[in-house]
């Protein structure tokens, strides 16, 4: 015959888990409500909306569900803020032994109040803890709710001050960043401003060298420099307006020297001939290419 071990056999446990809310509406006011008759702890004292997670049911459903049993109100369930243990030897707590509280929100003030309650207070959020006793065993939980509740948003608004205080920086620094580039910008326009007519009168001599002298070294040596003020003018995001002729009369990359077409009576805005090309850094103009028009 097998010896059996003694077994020690687990106590039932039941613990009945509380969730109140600290409610906040648009003014940052809190919703206190007094305790009616028809309750049986807390007689004529000051509450904070909530009561008790049911079996099968999750926070957010609990407490949007109590308060709206309460009050009417259809809340919006935000940040939990403290977990509470009650005391052991509390009388109108045996089996509530802990509890959650968190923090909601609504859009009414139009409070429809239960026989739980018979009064409502709407109170600014830094006063509302002076609402609820100090001493009492059961208003003092809900007094150190509420200024938990207090200091959670008032760390929540220092940090959301401290992101957008952040986030100006950042785009303070981008805005630096961005001027200081188009001051850049701006000088060297102007750098370029002064090269190109001076890339002007090369090509205005190069153009017109004779063919059997371009093989000169002199001839060599112009092309040469006349090749690197280009490059200068690329390497710094110059290039040239491209313009044709026989297309229509541009003004916003165009100067028009003459129109040929005045004399005959006829306007067409073509251009017939470039005299001096264009060049553009960026989206703006360096130079407007000069044309005679017909």
């Amino acid at each position: 015959m097998e010896n059996k071990k003694n077994e020690v056999q687990p106590k039932s446990r039941v613990m009945t888990l509380t969730i109140k809310a600290v409610v906040l509406n648009r003014a940052n006011e809190v919703l206190v409500l007094r305790r009616s008759q028809a309750n049986k702890y807390g007689i004529g004292k000051y509450d904070l909306p909530g009561g008790h997670i049911e079996e099968n049911e999750g926070l957010r459903s609990s407490i949007l569900r109590e308060i709206k049993e309460e009050t009417g109100l259809d809340a919006t369930m935000g940040e939990i803020i403290d977990v509470v243990e009650f005391p052991e030897d509390s009388a109108q707590f045996k089996e509530e032994k802990r509890g959650l509280r968190c923090i909601c929100y609504v859009d009414s003030d139009e409070v429809e109040l239960s026989p739980e309650h018979d009064e409502f207070k709407w109170v600014p959020l830094d006063m509302a803890a002076d609402m609820f006793s100090a001493e009492d065993g059961f208003e003092k939980e809900k007094r150190e709710t509420v200024l938990k509740a207090q200091k959670y948003l008032e760390m929540q608004e220092a940090t959301d001050r401290w992101k957008r205080a952040a986030a100006d920086f950042e785009n303070y620094k981008k805005r630096q960043l961005e001027e200081r580039k188009d001051m850049i910008a701006f000088s060297n326009l102007n750098l370029m401003a002064e090269i190109i007519p001076v890339l002007d009168n090369f090509h205005a001599s190069t153009d017109h060298i004779p063919k059997e002298q371009k093989e000169n070294a002199w001839v060599i040596g112009i092309m040469h420099i006349q090749s690197q003020l280009e490059k200068v003018l690329e390497d710094n995001g110059v290039t040239e307006i491209k313009v044709a002729v026989g297309e229509d009369f541009n003004p916003e990359i165009m100067e028009a020297l003459g129109n040929g077409g005045e004399e005959k009576g006829e306007c067409k805005n073509i251009v017939s001939k470039i005299v001096q090309k264009g060049y553009k850094m960026g989206g703006r103009i360096v130079r407007a290419a000069r044309v005679i028009v017909e």
